[in-house]
């Protein structure tokens, strides 16, 4: 194929596969603008970074600064290589591509991918075959009819049946002439030589597919008896089981439909759900989550639901798999299901409006580890509260926003019955406490690893979280800033009596603020010194990518807030540190004016932000 019909291919296929469409289909993507947004899959974050150009047909994250087009999105979101992504998105479109030229290794490669996904097909349609033609199939009839499965819903996800016999696939490889080491690859005979044997006998088989609808393996629930009484696929080179998710191909859809998944724990809660309507609905076929299922998730919502039965969501394996979507940056609820029920046996009692009720009754991730660990404790003794307390401190260090943190402090009074006084004292204790802990830690660390040599010498402190959160705010005004000359006009009197913490950030403001800009808006970059001009020019830059007005007024807000608490802070520590007696020199005094200190403190946070409640 010459150069020129190549690029005409590639254009062709990028022009029949709009770039907002197939994002949408890995990411919840909503529009803000001429763009669309939404949460970045090559990285964990929190706010959205990722944005998608319809306009452009390209798309970037100002996080990990990923981006490109349609074609390097699916490169990188289904690990392809140029070629693989090409044909991925030629068979999307529906268009009929020539061969490229792969190296042998890739060649190689790809085809046995192929002849797997064949393979699987073949034995599908042999097992759905065995199901709904033979009499061989009337006893996986009879249990699907039992389980409330009609014929429909069966059809749709690909059910069939293996039969008792030891041979039965193996025969049919056999007479159609493919070999069976090749069928062994494929996990589905076991053996060797002439002793090959069907892996799936007198099994109910569930299809597991890519999110593509390829079939990759087989989940099969033994109807007979014996051990076990599931079975899955072996690993192969297109099945791992902990990097899939039964039902995702069928789910897709009503994922974007809803701007939510609900994972649940077994096939027939997939099943169920979705004859009875609700399609946002995959099973993680266990109960703790892969770290390769929560990035597979979060590649089409930034909202899972949890739904397995009663019993398995005590388990601390579940509240793993709930923590890893937690840190992905995922808003994670839990759906509490009734002792003794399932998804599957709940929807056929109370139906799809009885099961959306539960979910809409769910809660999050802190609730229901406090569930968990309330659970555990007797809260009806003094030494029961005592404990449980302080098992729901560990959990709230890890919470940073501090309008959650005051409210499950107030949960947790509330549920295990105390005043919210007492709660709050002591987690005050506690937060003095882990700050003595580190001084002691980081204390002795220098003293292990100083030896004799000067301070000069030791690396800097990594910046703290809290310090890279001021940081962005920062660097977030002064883009602001740039924006509108009309805006910065309004706000610069307010921005003389601010101070950055950034030095190069504070010396910007310093010379926008004493400037004379009387031409265009943003001023040229040759009216700063070189000590800033670098930032100025990083900062229209971000602005030419991300044309979304800032919220400066916002920023100004958060900023003084963010002010007042730290100084909050700086006082009770040195109140704290007076009080237990570690401070030398501390006249009685002094300790009242800094008591009054905090509490004028207290009183100017509350004036000027009377809808703040973050603890400090």
């Amino acid at each position: 194929m010459d150069r020129l019909t190549k690029e005409q291919l590639i254009s062709d296929v990028k022009e029949n596969n709009d770039i907002v469409a197939v994002v949408s289909e890995y990411v919840n993507l909503k529009q803000r603008g001429r763009s669309f947004t939404g949460l970045c899959p090559f990285h964990s974050e929190k706010t959205p970074s990722f944005t998608v150009s319809r306009e452009k047909q390209l798309f970037h994250c100002f996080g990990c600064g990923a981006g490109g087009d349609v074609i390097t999105f699916i490169m990188r979101i289904e690990n392809l290589t140029f070629g693989a992504a090409l044909r991925f998105l030629a068979e999307r479109a529906g268009i009929q591509l020539p061969a490229f030229q792969l190296s042998p290794t890739g060649r190689k490669h790809r085809e046995e991918r192929e002849r797997l996904y064949r393979l699987n097909a073949f034995a599908a349609a042999f097992y759905q075959k065995i199901l709904w033609q033979t009499k061989t199939g009337e006893k996986a009839v009879a249990y699907l009819e039992a389980r409330g499965i009609t014929r429909a819903t069966a059809e749709k996800f690909g059910l069939g049946y293996a039969p008792p016999q030891w041979t039965a696939l193996v025969g049919l490889f056999r007479k159609k002439g493919i070999a069976l080491t090749e069928a062994e690859k494929a996990g589905l005979v076991c053996g060797g030589g002439d002793g090959f044997y069907d892996r799936f006998r007198d099994r109910l088989l569930f299809p597991i597919t890519n999110p593509r609808g390829q079939i990759i393996g087989f989940g099969g629930r033994l109807l007979g008896d014996g051990q076990p009484k599931y079975l899955n696929s072996p690993e192969t080179l297109v099945y791992q089981k902990g990097r899939s998710l039964y039902g995702l191909a069928e789910a897709r859809e009503g994922i974007r439909r809803r701007g939510q998944v609900i994972v649940v724990e077994g096939y027939m809660d997939v099943l169920q759900a979705h004859q009875q309507g609700i399609d946002e609905v995959v099973a993680s076929s266990g109960t703790a989550l892969t770290p390769e299922q929560v990035r597979l998730l979060k590649r089409y919502s930034d909202r899972v639901l949890i739904a397995y039965d009663a019993d398995a969501a005590g388990q601390a394996a579940t509240i793993r798999g709930l923590d890893l979507l937690a840190a992905a940056g995922v808003q994670v609820r839990v759906v509490r299901l009734p002792v003794g029920e399932d998804p599957d046996s709940l929807l056929r009692k109370e139906g799809a409006a009885g099961f959306r009720r539960y979910i809409a009754e769910s809660v999050d991730l802190f609730t229901f580890k406090l569930e968990f660990i309330l659970a555990k404790e007797d809260v009806t003794t003094p030494a029961g509260k005592a404990r449980a307390v302080q098992r729901v401190f560990s959990l709230l260090t890890q919470v940073k926003d501090g309008i959650l943190r005051e409210t499950y402090l107030k949960q947790t009074a509330a549920v295990v019955g105390v005043s919210e006084t007492t709660i709050y004292d002591q987690w005050r204790i506690h937060l003095y406490n882990l700050r003595k802990n580190k001084q002691r830690l980081d204390i002795k660390h220098n003293q292990r690893h100083t030896n004799g040599i000067a301070p000069a010498a030791q690396q800097p402190p990594a910046v703290l979280a809290g310090e890279k959160e001021l940081l962005l705010l920062e660097r977030q005004l002064l883009r602001g800033c740039l924006q509108e000359k009309d805006y910065f006009a309004r706000i610069k009197r307010t921005l003389i009596e601010v101070k950055f913490s950034d030095p190069h950030y504070d010396a910007l403001r310093h010379q926008l603020v004493a400037g004379d800009f009387s031409g265009a808006w943003p001023p040229p970059a040759g009216a700063f010194p070189p000590e800033t001009r670098a930032l100025y020019l990083e900062l229209l830059a971000e602005n030419e990518m991300n044309p979304l007005p800032v919220d400066v007024e916002g920023c100004l807000k958060r900023l003084r807030q963010r002010q007042l608490t730290d100084e909050i802070r700086r006082l009770q520590q040195e109140v704290a540190v007076s009080l237990d007696g570690e401070a030398e020199g501390v006249s009685p005094s002094k300790l009242q004016e800094n008591l009054a200190l905090l509490n004028e403190l207290h009183k100017k946070l509350r004036e000027e932000f009377p809808t703040f409640s973050g603890l400090i």
